[in-house]
């Protein structure tokens, strides 16, 4: 995917005034490979790198645990963790989003069973993220 590309989709996506979240699992942490600093120090640096582009994401929910993590506090069952939507109803009780036109890309069948537990409409993402958008949006008749 051409970054470009992305940066358009984001900047489409927020000219319509959605709102863009990030929902991630980040095992990493639990398994000891980095830490939470770590994880903060990478989303500031992408987050400078969207920002120099125009681009501001709301909102970021992470999820440190994993049921076999190495560290024991981060040793545990969450419905934080995709395939749970914790943190997609955590986002919904922040946020006022309208449900019928909200959606979630992801890459891993969690991120749809995620999105199927929220009632959000789903894709998988495609390798041209901006014509996904766009079409997304048309189904809202948001474009």
């Amino acid at each position: 995917m051409r970054c470009e590309t992305f940066f358009d989709s984001l900047t489409a996506l927020k000219s319509k005034n959605y709102y863009i979240f990030i929902v991630t699992n980040q095992s990493g942490i639990a398994r000891g490979l980095y830490t939470h600093n770590d994880f903060y120090k990478l989303h500031n640096d992408l987050k400078e790198k969207f920002q120099k582009n125009n681009i501001f994401f709301d909102d970021i929910n992470f999820c440190p645990y994993h049921p076999n993590a190495e560290l024991k506090k981060f040793r545990k069952i969450s419905t934080l963790r995709k395939p749970g939507n914790l943190m997609i109803k955590q986002l919904r009780a922040k946020w006022h989003t309208e449900r019928n036109k909200s959606f979630m890309i992801g890459d891993q069948i969690v991120d749809k069973i995620c999105a199927q537990k929220s009632n959000l409409y789903f894709e998988f993402a495609k390798n041209n993220f901006f014509t996904q958008v766009k079409n997304i949006m048309k189904k809202f008749n948001n474009y």
